[in-house]
């Protein structure tokens, strides 16, 4: 089984000012280092789960932001641009699932850095008389290819918006929004538990519903 985990920073445990999410900027060296920890944790999880292959997209600004060095070795790193598919770079290498770590709620959410594409240029997307965010538009890509998203994780709020649309993947909640910039996040260590146990489990019911 094949498994592509893109990684995003907003929804990362630990995470909530712009700073952190901006290369050059104050903290945004230790975010990503986090990015890279909850990235390792997806890994580990799929690999414990049965996984043979474990691509790792990079899928926040520039596409540049997890640490080649801290990578869990096991994984491939999907990394820069220009990419055809974005944010799941990656899926046309015949995956068989998709997660969806350190993601956000969309613009006009009450969520942790809500934002969709761009935190300046959409207030927000509709699409069929429904708003959309990021893991919506790109929970339909992957669907195009044929291919569940089967984890997604970030602040309640993602949850929230995840059980709309994808109410099967499993949701792991590693912060509480308090605000656009506030939150009660969990240690970067549960959240790297929670995201491993997430990512078993996802796997497991994939197994479980695949005939």
């Amino acid at each position: 089984m094949r498994v592509l985990v893109s990684v995003d920073i907003e929804g990362v445990a630990g995470v909530s000012r712009p700073e952190q999410t901006r290369a050059g900027a104050i903290d945004y060296d230790h975010a990503r280092r986090l990015m890279t920890a909850e990235a390792n944790a997806a890994v580990r999880g799929c690999f414990d789960a049965g996984a043979t292959d474990v691509l790792v997209a990079d899928g926040h600004g520039g596409f540049g932001n997890l640490l080649p060095d801290l990578l869990d070795e096991r994984a491939r790193l999907v990394h820069g641009k220009p990419r055809r598919f974005g944010m799941l770079e990656g899926l046309q290498q015949d995956c068989d699932a998709v997660m969806l770590v350190g993601y956000h709620a969309m613009a006009g959410a009450s969520g942790v850095l809500a934002h969709t594409m761009s935190g300046l240029a959409f207030h927000r997307m509709w699409l069929n008389g429904r708003p959309v965010g990021e893991v919506a538009l790109y929970a339909l890509l992957a669907g195009e290819q044929g291919v569940p998203v089967v984890l997604c994780s970030g602040d309640d709020a993602l949850a929230g918006e995840v059980g709309l649309w994808l109410p099967n993947a499993q949701r792991v909640v590693v912060k509480s929004a308090s605000g656009n910039r506030a939150a009660i996040s969990v240690s970067p260590a549960k959240a790297a538990q929670m995201i491993t146990s997430g990512a078993q489990q996802a796997l497991a019911d994939l197994a479980r519903a695949t005939p």
